[in-house]
């Protein structure tokens, strides 16, 4: 029987929020068993934030400066390949159980097709086994339906539950039971298709928690007290924050004009507010754990472990009140940094600390299936490291991610006609103990990760830094040239026919 793939994501899930991460309130048995006899990346990035964005990254192997889908709802140009067309390619079906948050391109749809309007289409080229976008999950709100619960309109389900003021987040499990979750529907999915399976698989689950809304079911809700949560690092005011930088004034508008309060209404938060829902996400967080572990567990009993990968990742991170700052945004590692636990048989438990990004993963899935990595991707497989085989990876130097902050709901640049819509972004560089990051038309930032990890003074265009800050430019100006689109430029056309020339994943021969 051929190689199999069960590729889990959960969304906005934190790097840290783990047992086996040493998180004093995170209750993850199942993926903390996982990683026992998994690999480990402990220090793996998202290339971009949010949702369509981080995974068009995920699943294209492409830097969102090649692939510019870099909003919720800006299309992916359809001549870029991805993981499910490729393993297509191969023989496989990927069946995809949840969401991809794909804009397709519209200048290959019929002027009405729905995929016109919205960015949760599923990716071409999966083969929606049961569609579940955040918007409108049809097929769960047929189930609840079916068990008794009256659900009107399907976009109810995920609907923020707003506070009064004087409340600034309601504190209450949600009212449908764990066993017609969402989180368990979608894996009882899975689970009855994975045992009727007779053959290889290419399975892709996609659990919309942590993610808000924030409310979990019992037991899940209770699970975790929040008076045993430490708040987050929050030493400055929003006011002191709105001084530091144009951008951070413009995001700060988030947290303290009424317009944008759903479901938190920021300006009335307390302490208690904060460990509230910190516990809330830990909570979804288990339940997904919960849920991940009957998946497992089914694999297991259908024979087929051992002939499988596993891969467990999120799309992105979330700030979860550090910086006074919630969703994903900006530039900090909270949003950024993500799991990723890839598994295949016979290998050895180990933790891998060296960077590694988003673009890598399905690379590392193509080689394992023996199959061709497309030029142009930008990622490379983590393969050789997984099986520690004698082909050792060079470590990375530095991690890449940026953000784009055009629309009205992060900044009003646009609006004011302060900036134009290109100028509205920002990229990062990230070593182990600095990150510069750069604006095409703001000030720049420079953060010393060692002496300032939470990435509260901004050293840039100091003269003792201006060495590094320079150094670390002109990393990233070189990154972007070296990655630049190659399927077309690495080849010519001459006397003797069409030759290629490619270099290796890295697109440089050494480090220096």
């Amino acid at each position: 029987m051929r190689k199999s793939i069960l590729f889990i994501c959960a969304d906005q899930w934190r790097w840290d929020c783990f047992s086996f991460m040493k998180h004093k309130n995170a209750l993850t048995p199942n993926i903390d068993k996982l990683v026992g006899r998994s690999t480990a990346f402990t220090s793996h990035f998202t290339g971009i934030v949010p949702c369509g964005p981080a995974r068009t990254t995920m699943l294209t192997g492409l830097y969102p400066f090649i692939h510019r889908s870099v909003t919720n709802g800006a299309p992916l140009d359809k001549r870029f390949t991805n993981i499910a067309k490729e393993v297509k390619k191969l023989g496989y079906v990927p069946d995809l159980y949840g969401y991809t948050d794909t804009s397709w391109d519209p200048r290959y749809l019929d002027p009405q097709d729905e995929k016109n309007f919205t960015y949760e289409s599923p990716m071409d080229g999966f083969n929606s086994k049961c569609l579940l976008p955040g918007g409108n999950p049809e097929a769960w709100a047929e189930h609840l339906n079916n068990n008794g619960y009256k659900i009107n309109h399907a976009s109810e389900l995920y609907e923020s539950r707003k506070p009064k003021k004087g409340q600034a987040f309601i504190h209450e499990p949600y009212y449908i039971p764990t066993e017609y979750s969402d989180t368990a529907f979608l894996a009882d999915k899975a689970i009855e298709d994975l045992k009727s399976h007779t053959d290889s698989f290419f399975m892709h689950i996609s659990f919309l928690k942590p993610h808000p809304p924030m409310y979990v079911s019992e037991p899940w809700h209770s699970l975790i007290n929040p008076n045993d949560i430490d708040l987050p690092i929050m030493n400055k005011t929003y006011e002191e924050m709105m001084k530091d930088h144009p951008f951070l004034k413009e995001i700060i508008c988030r947290y303290t004009l009424e317009k944008n309060f759903t479901e938190i209404r920021f300006s009335e938060l307390t302490d208690q507010d904060i460990k509230n829902i910190i516990a809330v996400y830990l909570g979804m967080c288990a339940e997904v754990d919960f849920n991940v572990g009957k998946i497992i567990n089914a694999l297991e009993e259908s024979g087929k472990a051992d002939n499988t990968m596993i891969i467990f990742t999120s799309d992105h991170g979330e700030m979860l009140g550090e910086q006074r700052l919630w969703g994903k945004l900006g530039w900090w590692d909270s949003s950024y940094r993500i799991p990723l636990i890839v598994h295949v048989p016979e290998q050895s438990a180990k933790i891998i600390t060296e960077m590694t990004e988003s673009v890598d993963l399905s690379p590392t899935i193509l080689d394992w299936l023996d199959a061709e990595i497309p030029t142009n991707w930008n990622g490379r497989s983590l393969l050789p490291t997984v099986e520690n085989t004698d082909k050792k990876l060079e470590p990375r130097d530095f991690v890449v991610f940026e953000f784009d902050f055009r629309e009205n709901h992060y900044s009003s640049f646009v609006e004011n006609k302060q900036l134009a819509p290109e100028e509205c972004s920002l990229a990062v560089i990230r070593t182990q103990e600095w990150k510069y990051v750069h604006f095409p038309s703001l000030p720049c930032m420079l953060f010393d990760l060692k002496n300032d990890p939470h990435e509260l003074v901004n050293l840039a265009n100091q003269n003792q830094y201006m060495n590094v800050q320079h150094d670390l430019l002109s990393k990233l100006l070189s990154h972007r040239m070296r990655h630049s689109e190659r399927q077309l430029s690495n080849i010519k056309l001459s006397s003797k026919g069409v030759l290629t020339e490619t270099g290796p994943a890295d697109r440089k021969i050494s480090s220096k």
